[in-house]
């Protein structure tokens, strides 16, 4: 094993040479990180700037008077809201309460992993290039745009790795993609050596701070296995490697995505219900009964563990998706007030009969081949795990879902089975999702079987390993069959549905049925969601006898959840809450196997 040290130079957000240094050690035996020079957050590009401090909207980016004042008023407003929510919560310990990653904060990161640290406002300035010397690294990876690099000697066989880009213009000059490309440089040449080049294509909604996502995550992919090759190989086979990366897991991502076209505005509608009705619904949550209710589960260290059923994440036109942005300030939005947890750690959570915080799983059904970049940027970027439920004969046979194609929509393609083991060798995890997307609403205990029982098994003969978890497609009451569940309960130690509902610690009861609530993409309406408040409306409104229409779902092809048990006359405070701190007990008996 060849031992190599590498310096990390970046001309871009924090937070991504931190996590490029731990992939590096994670992934290429026998590297080690021997130092990390930064750019200030003032020299990066806007999106950088936007990325690291986790909002559109900060004192660095306010450019004149009245955007400062609109600035402060804003952040004023957001302060009062998060603090309300906070509250309303229970003021729950331990959440992470800035989403800023700054240079100090990758300082205070090198420090502990003793890697020696310098942040320098010119990356060709002398004391970068002392600094570099010192340290005498076998690698140095430019991270960012670096036109020029420091003037140091290194060792003629390593040198400097660097990933470049441009954009690629259309016939009206509008950008149509970004040409990336990975460079080598050695001490003794002028002219880098080009190892690897590829164009991302833009889609329809793509923002710069979207995109930039997404071509940062490839960059590093390729910076990860460029390493790997220069201490491992020469260059001609580090090229090698890197066209056989590309090949076999990016490109089945772009082919799919067709020619690029014109950024647009995504549609004006951001909320599936009136603004009226949210305003009232708003009220609700800031309750005594929600608020109450709340603080109740805090004392008694029973706070539910809430699954999220999303589908995709996409810039392109899919009736399920959210762009990689809305995504992106979604789990802003989660991980302030919600510990985002992977399903197994939700499972374990609820097994151990003990949830002292806020928690949520993000779950994606189907398997489309677009989340290997865009949600996997994301994911990457917070550092969380998500889950995918993978239906395994489209990715067999690398075609499109039927419940696209009689939709109308195509082009959304599968992922595919070397993208989810590259993932899940890298924290992604994967369940099982049917073998065609049926309806499990039947009684054909073979047609079942062969559907929940062989989409295991295609995954066993795929990956070497036996799924954890199993998801109903469509997931509503009509959709699982007693038989399925049996069938189901059996193959798997947990399936799940998808139509509403919280899950609560019960040790005794093992969890086997886990319940998931709609993903409504804009904060709002999600926090209304994942705090029961629509499933009270509605049971409310029924009592009530009044006639309702309901609302649609974001992207959904589930139904609205099951009645939360109403609030019976002469019940105390006490008793209210505890009957709204266990919805799912109720959604659980509605559809328990005979």
């Amino acid at each position: 094993m060849n031992r190599v040290r590498v310096l990390l130079l970046s001309s871009t957000r924090p937070s991504r040479p931190w996590r490029l240094a731990r992939k590096i050690m994670r992934e290429v035996p026998g590297a080690e990180i021997c130092g990390v020079v930064q750019r200030p957050l003032s020299e990066l590009p806007l999106e950088q700037r936007i990325l690291a401090l986790g909002s559109h909207e900060a004192p660095g980016l306010a450019l004149d008077l009245g955007s400062r004042v609109r600035f402060w008023v804003r952040r004023t407003f957001a302060a009062i809201v998060h603090s309300v929510l906070w509250f309303v919560h229970g003021c729950p310990p331990e959440l992470n309460r800035s989403s800023a990653f700054t240079p100090d904060s990758l300082e205070e990161k090198c420090a502990e992993c003793g890697w020696p640290f310098l942040l320098a406002n010119d990356l060709e300035s002398q004391s970068v290039s002392h600094f570099v010397a010192c340290l005498a690294p076998d690698v140095v990876v430019a991270m960012g745009e670096v036109p020029s690099l420091p003037k140091t000697e290194l060792e003629p066989s390593r040198g400097w790795i660097r990933a470049r880009s441009n954009d690629v213009l259309g016939s009206a000059k509008a950008a149509k993609g970004l040409h990336l490309r990975i460079e080598h440089l050695s001490s003794h040449n002028v002219v880098a050596q080009e190892l690897v080049g590829v164009t991302v294509p833009r889609q329809l909604y793509d923002s710069p701070v979207g995109f930039a996502l997404k071509s940062d995550l490839v960059t590093d992919d390729l910076l990860v296995r460029a390493v790997a090759g220069i201490q491992s190989g020469t260059l001609a086979q580090t090229a090698a490697a890197l066209s056989h990366w590309i090949q076999n897991l990016l490109s089945p991502y772009i082919a799919q995505l067709g020619p690029s076209r014109p950024t647009a505005v995504l549609p004006s509608r951001r909320w599936f219900r009136p603004v009226w009705s949210l305003t009232v619904e708003t009220i609700l949550l800031c309750s005594p009964v929600i608020v109450g209710r709340n603080w109740l589960r805090r004392l008694r260290r029973r706070y539910p563990a809430l699954i999220l059923v999303h589908h995709l994440v996409s810039d392109r036109a899919h009736r399920m998706s959210i762009s990689t942005e809305a995504f992106w300030r979604q789990v802003l939005f989660l991980r302030r007030h919600y510990r985002i947890v992977s399903l197994s750690d939700a499972s374990e959570m609820l097994q151990s009969g003990n949830v002292q915080i806020p928690a949520v799983a993000l779950t994606f059904d189907d398997g489309y081949a677009d989340n290997f970049i865009s949600l996997r940027a994301v994911a990457e970027e917070f550092g969380i795990t998500v889950t995918m439920f993978v239906t395994t004969v489209p990715v067999d046979l690398h075609r499109e879902f039927q419940h696209d194609l009689r939709r109308g929509q195509h082009g959304a393609f599968p992922i595919t089975w070397q993208q989810i083991q590259y993932w899940k060798e890298r924290g992604g995890e994967f369940g099982s999702h049917t073998r065609t997307h049926i309806k499990c609403g039947i009684v054909d205990r073979a047609l079942l079987h062969d559907e929940i029982v062989g989409s295991k098994s295609d995954f066993e003969a795929h990956l070497g390993e036996t799924p954890r978890f199993f998801a109903f497609p469509y997931g509503t009451p009509e959709d699982m069959s007693s038989e399925a569940m049996q069938i189901a309960g059996l193959a798997y130690p947990h399936f799940v549905s998808a139509f509403g509902g919280e899950n609560f610690p019960d040790p005794e009861d093992g969890n086997t049925h886990l319940l998931r609530k709609n993903a409504y993409p804009e904060p709002w309406e999600l926090e209304l969601e994942l705090q029961s408040v629509f499933d009270l409306v509605k049971t409310a409104k029924r009592r009530l006898r009044l006639n309702e229409s309901p609302a649609p779902k974001p992207g959904s092809r589930s139904t609205p959840s099951p009645d939360l048990p109403a609030l019976q006359p002469g019940l105390n405070f006490e008793q209210g809450a505890n009957l709204l701190a266990e919805p799912s007990q109720v959604a659980q008996r509605l559809i328990k196997p005979s």
